[in-house]
């Protein structure tokens, strides 16, 4: 970037152009949690990439606006994520115009030949398909390679004298490039979305080209290696009351023990904590206590989940205490020592209406009733008032015992409403866990397909290959019936596997609620790091660096929240280097966290 250029969209350097059918403007959810087709949500997922990285993204629909002076002025990615055949004449001399007056890349699918898209990027796709599974990269930048799990298809591309070859698919062009004016624009060989779901080393290329095909210096999010942990169920009623989920709850030594595992790995833990304990009345099936006395016992009544101890007389497990008090403390401990955070997953883990739960004939039987953001709960939940949404009841509860407000929604059985991820929006939370992540990008949830919630016995090398996070979940079922040295092992598995950082939920949200950008004017650094409602940094927060050349500075001016610092950089190869954002930086200091150096 030259020294007069001044960004107009500073916190949205990434525009992407789409269909407006596929991303809504009236819809507050975009994405639907389950799988949708690729053709269906690539502006999703290239929205979703950049957000996963720390960049701030603007979405805008098809038409000649979208390419308007107004809309494009200072970003630095525009990514054409529709049909090449869309690109009509007109859009596209206004967008030749943008990259002759601006320093953009572009990145769009390879058109056919003759249409607009193809004659300005110089490349257009061929009949003739290719396959294989070496992806390498060319330039800019160092060389690089994958060599990708499955094989993975491309069309053969067809290159003007102008155009130069990025990135390969066994030695044929599948990413190539062309100057036009100031800026830049990439052909893809390949459909983005579709060529990701085959295999994760095309996700760990786009990320590449993104950050390498930039005109300006680029900073994003270290979130390679990263494993997401995720516990459900503690607080819940479902082990007392379901006969195929029975089992005793964690006591506080088997917390302690949790937490030294995770404490000799410099890990955090995410606990999708159940607030709510909904009794069945039953007095010969259980004795119930709250906060040590014997309560009237009336059939559906929701107790606060810390306060309860229920000894099982005559139901699923006879003569087993399960002791609720003792596992609120077990996780106050962990908390206190800085390994974790509770989260919400939902209020009671059972249909809202407890009080029908608590008559029905298969109340300890059927998983249906266990069930309470699903669409059998829906119409009842519509009908009263919006502090009284379970999910309203969850986010009290938990800031009345554990004095934290959720950043995240883990929802019961992985079933949900669009209306309740609505609520859980207005409450402010940040992301939605389960099969697949949501993130919230400004007043909505975005769903992405490519980070996904595996089961911790699903360790594997093949979730670290696109370099974005995994989320790795169980219930304290399992360390309940398999024992605390199941959950050793499996993070054991994970670790060789690949995974170098360990983190929950909450540190997550903190990292991808923040949009990173590094200007340089006048020949000067300066990283601006924002956030809009993300939580505060938990830990040190590792950023890197890519700069051209050779010019790496020893100390970069950053201004974290508009608190302006001044933080060591670390060098790792030519014009790389990495910071490391302190989770509390005083105004105009430049000391950096003593954590700084481990991570």
């Amino acid at each position: 970037m030259d020294g007069g250029y001044v960004a107009k969209h500073t916190r949205c350097p990434m525009l992407v152009v789409a269909p407006e059918g596929e991303l809504p403007a009236a819809r507050l959810v975009w994405g639907t949690g389950d799988w949708l087709p690729p053709e269906k949500r690539e502006a999703l997922d290239w929205l979703t990439l950049a957000r996963l990285l720390g960049w701030g993204v603007e979405v805008t629909y098809m038409g000649k606006s979208a390419l308007g002076a107004e809309a494009c002025t200072g970003r630095r990615w525009i990514i054409l994520a529709c049909e090449p055949g869309c690109l009509g004449e007109e859009v596209v001399g206004l967008l030749a115009k943008r990259l002759m007056e601006e320093p953009i890349l572009v990145v769009a699918r390879a058109g056919a030949g003759g249409q607009a898209i193809a004659r300005l990027a110089g490349a257009a796709r061929n009949p003739e398909r290719i396959a294989g599974r070496s992806l390498v990269w060319m330039e800019p930048g160092p060389g690089h390679g994958w060599r990708c799990r499955k094989s993975v298809e491309a069309s053969a591309l067809r290159l003007s004298e102008e155009a130069s070859v990025w990135a390969t698919l066994e030695d044929a062009p599948v990413v190539v490039a062309r100057k036009v004016g100031r800026g830049l624009i990439a052909t893809l060989g390949f459909h983005p979305s579709q060529a990701r779901d085959i295999d994760r080393a095309v996700t760990a290329l786009l990320r590449h080209l993104l950050i390498w095909g930039s005109t300006a210096p680029v900073a994003w999010l270290d979130l390679e290696g990263t494993l997401v942990l995720r516990m459900d169920d503690p607080g819940g009623a479902t082990n007392a009351h379901l006969r195929s989920w029975s089992y005793s709850k964690l006591g506080e030594a088997d917390w302690a023990a949790i937490g030294a595992s995770l404490w000799r790995r410099n890990a955090r833990m995410s606990i999708g904590y159940v607030a709510g304990w909904v009794d069945d009345g039953d007095t010969a099936r259980g004795d119930l206590r709250v906060a040590g006395r014997a309560p009237h016992r009336v059939p559906g009544r929701v107790y606060p989940s810390p306060l309860v101890k229920y000894r099982d007389r005559s139901g699923h497990m006879p003569g087993t205490l399960h002791d609720y008090e003792a596992e609120f403390r077990g996780i106050q401990a962990l908390r206190a020592a800085g390994l974790g955070e509770v989260e919400l997953h939902g209020y009671t883990h059972i249909h809202p209406d407890s009080v029908s739960w608590a008559k029905a004939p298969d109340r300890y039987e059927a998983t249906s009733w266990f069930r309470e953001l699903g669409g059998r709960a829906e119409a009842l939940i519509a009908s009263r008032p919006p502090d009284e949404h379970p999910l309203a009841l969850g986010v009290a509860a938990l800031r009345r015992y554990f004095t934290v407000h959720p950043t995240t929604l883990i929802c019961p059985g992985d079933e949900w409403t669009d209306g309740s991820l609505e609520r859980a929006l207005e409450l402010g939370l940040q992301m939605v866990s389960n099969s697949y992540l949501a993130l919230r990008h400004e007043d909505r949830f975005c769903w992405t397909t490519h980070v996904c919630a595996a089961y911790l016995e699903q360790a594997g090398a093949s979730w670290f290959d696109s370099g974005l996070p995994v989320v790795g979940y169980f219930h304290d079922r399992d360390a309940a019936l398999e024992g605390i040295s199941w959950i050793k092992r499996w993070l054991d598995s994970w670790q060789a596997a690949g995974a170098r950082k360990l983190m929950d939920l909450r540190e997550l949200a903190a990292a991808v609620g923040r949009r990173l950008y590094l200007e340089e004017h006048e020949g000067k650094l300066r990283l601006e790091v924002t956030s809009r409602g993300a939580p505060a940094l938990v830990r040190p927060l590792t950023v890197i660096l890519r700069l051209p050349g050779d010019r790496l500075p020893s100390r970069l001016p950053v201004s974290l929240d508009n608190r302006d610092v001044s933080l060591s950089v670390y060098p790792l190869a030519e014009g790389l280097g990495r910071i490391v954002l302190p989770p509390l930086a005083e105004p105009n200091s430049t000391q950096e966290s003593g954590q700084a150096s481990k991570d």
